[in-house]
C-alpha cells in the first residue's frame, strides 16, 4: 500500500559545528582540573625541623601555632642517624609560606613552672604545641628548633630598654619590673654582651607606665635579702615577696626633670639601692679615730642631704678618709666657706624618750659657707662655738664660769623648755665665757632686751650656823645644766634683736635682785609671805596647792634677817585669793615624809607628783577666818601634822638625874598639849636643855609661872600610874601659872608636882620623925577608904623631921577636921609580951609594900584648913576619942 498523504519529503543536511556531546566530558575535565589543583594549593609545605627530643611530640595530633593560630600539624617523626636529634616532618598551611625563611624559628610549647610564674599552661589541655617566629632572609624549609623560646617580638606597644650589669644574680624571664614597688613590666631576655664582659637584660615597659622611664632613671637589683650591719647601724633591705622569691628590678627617677626614654635606650643596673643612688662625690677627712661607718648620714638644717659611701684609713693611721654622695639639690651648699663636722647623740633627759636618735648614733653637720664650689674638705675637730641658727631667734650669754652648762643644754622659761644652748668659748683672754643660744622660733616673743638669765644648773648649798641649805631647779637642769630666764612686766618693752648679748647671773636671787623685779607681775594676784626655818626643795615657780589643786606659786625667797630663817613670797591667783584667811595653815608638800610613831604606826606622807618633783606648798584654811591683807605673814610648817599642830616653841630646864628623850608628849590633865622636840646636855651637872613646841590649844601654857616635871610610871600593888610611860618613854606634865602672869618662852622644870597641883581638895602637911616606906602616891586612908595621897615630902628647915604633904580629894575634904590624927600604917606592926606573944598587924597589903597615912577624926569640931599642919604618929593611938588639937598652920 502506497503513502499518499501530502508531507514533504525528509532533507538531510550536513552539521557543520562541535557536537554537544562533548560538553560534558570538557566539564568532567575542567572540574578534575580544579580538583587537582585545589589539592596542590591546600596540600600545603613539608618543612623538616629537628629536635632534641621527641618529648610531647605525637604525629597527627601536635599542631604547628602562629599567635595562637593553627599553622600546620606533625605528619611524622623519625630518629637522625646521630641517634641524638630527632626530625618531625611537619605539613605547614599554604597561607603561611611567606614564614618560612632561613630565619624563621621554631621550638616546642611546653608547661613550664619556675619562680618567675608559669607559662604555656593552656597546654596542659590542648597538649604540646610547636610554636613558630618568622625571621628575615631567603625560603628554607629545613630548620633547627630551639632549646628555650625566644624572647617576645619588640612589636607590641609599650616600652623596650636594655639594661647592663656585672652580673644576672637572680634575674630571669619573667622576673618583674618595679616602679614604687608597683608591677610596670617584665623581663623578656638576658643575654651575655659580644665581648662577655657584661650581662645584658631586655625589659618590656607596658604602655601604660611607659612614660614613667626617664633618660635620669636608675634601675637596681631588687632581689632577695640585702643586709648590712656596720654598728651602730643595721640595715635589712628586700623588696617584694614576688621579687624575693623570682627576683626583681627596682627603679625610680632623679628629682629633677629629664626627657622620657625611648625604645632602645640602655640604662645601667646597680647591685642594690644605695649604689643606685644618685649623688655629688664628696671628700672629707676626719682624724683617724672618728667613730664613723659606711652610711653614716649627712644632714644640714635637720635635712638629710647624703650618706657616706666609703671608708679608708691613712697609711699611718693618722686620717680617715671618707667619700660622700651628697644629693644633687644640695650642690649649691658645697662651697669654699662650708664647714663639717661630727655629731654624736648624747643621753639626756631630753633624749630618754627619743630613743631613734640613740639608735642612730652619730651623724655628720654641713653648716653651708659661701665662696667658690669645692668638693674636697677636712672636717671639723669639733663642732664650732657659734653653729649657724636657721629658725628661732639667736643670743649670747656672758658669764663668768660655765658651770655645768653644755652645748644641748636646755632655756628654760617657767621651767618649760623654750631653747637650748649650742655653743661656747672664751672671751676678754679667757677671763669670761661667752654662751651662744637659740630661743625656739615660737617663744622668741618671750625674750625682751631687759630679760634676766640665770644659771640653774646643780645643786646650790647653804651652809650656816642655821643648818644646811639645798636648792636646785628642775630635774633636767640638775642633770643636764640649764639656764633659767623671766621678763619683768615694763612700758613699752621692746623685743629682744638676733644675736644680743645678756648677763648670765648666777641664781634667781642675783638675776631678780632679790625678787624686786617681779613686783609688776603681782597684779591682780594676792602676795604672801612666809617664814621658814629652811627652804628644803622650795624653788622658784614651784606650786602653791590647796586640796591637791595649783592656786599660785612661789615667786622668789630670800634670807631672813639677822640669818633667822627663810622668807618665802607666794603669789595667788585671782580666782583663789580669797582662800587665804587669818585661819589658813600652811605646810612644806615636798619629797616624802615618813614617820614611825609606836602608837600611831608607820605614816608614809608625799605630796603630788609636781611638788615632789619640784618642789611645793600646800595649805588649808579651817573655818572662822578674816580676811588678811596682801603680804600678810603666816609661818610655813615642816608637814601637815606641824601645821595642825602650829607649835609654838619653847625652851625648859630640867633637874640633873632627870630622864627625857625627845618626841616625848607634853600633857595637860591627861591630854597631849606638846611635844619636846630636842634634848641636850646644859650643864656638867647633868641639867637638860629641852627643846620643846606648845601646840594651838596648849598656848596658853607659855606665861610665866607654869610648873614643869617629869612623870615617871609607877608600880603599885593596887595600880600602875602612867603605865603608858613604860612603852613610850617618860612624858612632861605641866601646871599653868597664874591667868594674868605674862607669856614667857623659857621655862625651869621642877623635880616634883606643885602642891596644889591636886585640884580644889584639901591640902595637907604632916610632920613625921621619919618618912619609912611612904612614898609619892602613897594612899591617905579614912576607914580603910582612900580620900587622898601622897604628894611630896620634904626635911624640914632644922633637918629633925620629915614634912610629908598629903592631898585629900574634895568630895573627902570635911572628913578632916582640927583634932583629927594622922598616922604611918606603912609595913606590918608586931607586938612582944610574954604574956600574949607576938602579935603582927597590917593594914592592907598596899600599904605593907607601898606604905600610907590612916586618919581619924572626932564626930565633932571646926573642918581644918587648907595647908593645916598635924603630926604624924608612928602607929595609931590607944584613946578613941582624943582631945581636939590645934592644927598648926603650914609654913
Amino acid at each position: 500500500m502506497s503513502d499518499t498523504s501530502g508531507s514533504p519529503p525528509a532533507q538531510v543536511r550536513r552539521h557543520r559545528g562541535p557536537s554537544a556531546v562533548w560538553i560534558l566530558p570538557l566539564l568532567a575535565a575542567l572540574i578534575a582540573g580544579w580538583l587537582v589543583y585545589k589539592n596542590y594549593r591546600e596540600a600545603g609545605i613539608t618543612v623538616e625541623v629537628v629536635f632534641d627530643s621527641a618529648e610531647g611530640l605525637e604525629v597527627n595530633n601536635t599542631k604547628l601555632l602562629y599567635k595562637g593560630l593553627p599553622g600546620g600539624t606533625l605528619t611524622s617523626l623519625r630518629l637522625n642517624e646521630d641517634l641524638r636529634t630527632v626530625t618531625a616532618v611537619i605539613q605547614v598551611a599554604p597561607e603561611a609560606e611567606r614564614l618560612l625563611s632561613a630565619n624563621t624559628e621554631f621550638w616546642l610549647v611546653k608547661p613550664q613552672v619556675s619562680l618567675s610564674g608559669v607559662r604555656g599552661l593552656e597546654t596542659l589541655l590542648s597538649g604540646y604545641y610547636i610554636g613558630i617566629s618568622p625571621g628575615e632572609g631567603p625560603p628554607a624549609r629545613h630548620f633547627r628548633a630551639l632549646k628555650e623560646p625566644p624572647p617576645p617580638d619588640k612589636d607590641d606597644e609599650g616600652l623596650y630598654i636594655t639594661l647592663f650589669a656585672d652580673s644576672a644574680e637572680s634575674i630571669n624571664r619573667g622576673s618583674r619590673i618595679y616602679f614604687r614597688h608597683i608591677d610596670v613590666g617584665e623581663v623578656v631576655d638576658y643575654r651575655l654582651s659580644d665581648d662577655g664582659g657584661d650581662i645584658l637584660i631586655d625589659l618590656y615597659i607596658e604602655p601604660r607606665y611607659a612614660h614613667l622611664v626617664k633618660k635620669n632613671s636608675r634601675f637596681w637589683n631588687a632581689s632577695g635579702i640585702q643586709i648590712k650591719a656596720n654598728l651602730p647601724k643595721v640595715e635589712v633591705r628586700f623588696g617584694s615577696l614576688a621579687a624575693i622569691i623570682a627576683g626583681g628590678i627596682h627603679f625610680y627617677n632623679a628629682p629633677f626633670e629629664s626627657p622620657p626614654a625611648v625604645s632602645g635606650d640602655q640604662f645601667q643596673l646597680y647591685a642594690d639601692f644605695e649604689a643606685a643612688e644618685d649623688g655629688i662625690e664628696v671628700e672629707l677627712t676626719f682624724p683617724g679615730t672618728a667613730p664613723l661607718s659606711e652610711g653614716t648620714d649627712v644632714v644640714s638644717r635637720g635635712i638629710r642631704i647624703g650618706r657616706v659611701r666609703e671608708l679608708q684609713l691613712s697609711d699611718d693611721y693618722s686620717e680617715l678618709r671618707t667619700k660622700l654622695l651628697i644629693d644633687p639639690r644640695a650642690r649649691d651648699l658645697l662651697r669654699s666657706g662650708s664647714r663639717f663636722w661630727l655629731e654624736k647623740p648624747e643621753l639626756t633627759l631630753d633624749t630618754i624618750g627619743d630613743w631613734r636618735s640613740l639608735v642612730k648614733g652619730s651623724y655628720i653637720e654641713l653648716e653651708p659657707g659661701t665662696g667658690q664650689e669645692q668638693f674636697r674638705f677636712k672636717a671639723l675637730d669639733m663642732a664650732p662655738a657659734r653653729p649657724p641658727v636657721y629658725s628661732g631667734l639667736p643670743i649670747d650669754l656672758v658669764t663668768d664660769r660655765l658651770g655645768s652648762i653644755s652645748r644641748g643644754s636646755p632655756i628654760l622659761y617657767r621651767q618649760l623648755p623654750v631653747g637650748r644652748v649650742n655653743g661656747y668659748e672664751l672671751i676678754d683672754k679667757g677671763e669670761r665665757v661667752l654662751i651662744h643660744a637659740v630661743i625656739e622660733e615660737q617663744y622668741r616673743e618671750l625674750v625682751a632686751t631687759h630679760s634676766r638669765f640665770w644659771n640653774s644648773s646643780g645643786i646650790r648649798f647653804a651652809a650656816s650656823l642655821e643648818g644646811v641649805e639645798v636648792d636646785t631647779e628642775s630635774l633636767r637642769a640638775l642633770v643636764a645644766g640649764g639656764i633659767s630666764f623671766f621678763t619683768p612686766d615694763i612700758r613699752d618693752p621692746k623685743a629682744a634683736e638676733r644675736n644680743q648679748r645678756f648677763t648670765l647671773y648666777e641664781d634667781f636671787d642675783a638675776a631678780s635682785r632679790h625678787g624686786r623685779l617681779l613686783y609688776a607681775e603681782r597684779a591682780e594676784k594676792k602676795v604672801v609671805r612666809l617664814h621658814a626655818e629652811s627652804l628644803g626643795s622650795i624653788g622658784v615657780g614651784s606650786p602653791v596647792l590647796y586640796k591637791q589643786l595649783p592656786v599660785g606659786k612661789v615667786s622668789h625667797y630670800r634670807l631672813g634677817d639677822g640669818g633667822d630663817g627663810v622668807e618665802i613670797e607666794l603669789l595667788i591667783d585671782k580666782p583663789y585669793r580669797d582662800l587665804i584667811t587669818s585661819q589658813s595653815r600652811f605646810w612644806n608638800a615636798s619629797g616624802v615624809s615618813l614617820k614611825l610613831n609606836p602608837q600611831q604606826g608607820l605614816n608614809l606622807n608625799t605630796g603630788s607628783l609636781s611638788s615632789l618633783v619640784a618642789g611645793g606648798i600646800a595649805f588649808e584654811t579651817p573655818a572662822g577666818g578674816e580676811a588678811v591683807p596682801s603680804s600678810h605673814r603666816f609661818d610655813l610648817y615642816p608637814d601637815h601634822d606641824r601645821s595642825i599642830e602650829q607649835g609654838l616653841e619653847i625652851r625648859i630646864l630640867f633637874p640633873p638625874d632627870q630622864e627625857l628623850q625627845a618626841g616625848a608628849a607634853i600633857r595637860y590633865r591627861g591630854v597631849t598639849v606638846g611635844r619636846i622636840e630636842e634634848v641636850r646636855l646644859y650643864d656638867a651637872k647633868g641639867t637638860l636643855d629641852a627643846r620643846a613646841v606648845l601646840f594651838r590649844e596648849g598656848h596658853f601654857l607659855a606665861r610665866k609661872g607654869s610648873w614643869f616635871w617629869i612623870t615617871q610610871p609607877e608600880v603599885r600593888l593596887s595600880e600602875v600610874r602612867n603605865p603608858a610611860n613604860i612603852i613610850f618613854g617618860n612624858s612632861v606634865e605641866v601646871s599653868p601659872g597664874p591667868e594674868d602672869a605674862p607669856p614667857s618662852r623659857y621655862f625651869v622644870a621642877a623635880s616634883d608636882a606643885p602642891q596644889d597641883y591636886y585640884g580644889n581638895g584639901l591640902n595637907l602637911v604632916l610632920d613625921s620623925r621619919q618618912l619609912g616606906s611612904l612614898e609619892i602616891g602613897s594612899r591617905v586612908f579614912y576607914r580603910q577608904v582612900p580620900v587622898g595621897e601622897v604628894t611630896g615630902f620634904r626635911l624640914s628647915a632644922d633637918g629633925q623631921s620629915v614634912e610629908v604633904f598629903a592631898h585629900i580629894a574634895a568630895e573627902h575634904a570635911h572628913l578632916v577636921r582640927r583634932g583629927s590624927e594622922f598616922w604611918n600604917i606603912s609595913g606590918f606592926q608586931a607586938d612582944f609580951s610574954l604574956l600574949k606573944g607576938i602579935k603582927i598587924g597590917s593594914t592592907t597589903l598596899e600599904t605593907l609594900v607601898g606604905g600610907g597615912i590612916a586618919f581619924r577624926s572626932p564626930p565633932e569640931g571646926e573642918r581644918a584648913a587648907n595647908g593645916s599642919r598635924f603630926r604624924l604618929l608612928e602607929r595609931e593611938p590607944q584613946s578613941e576619942a582624943p582631945p581636939e588639937q590645934e592644927p598648926e598652920p603650914a609654913t
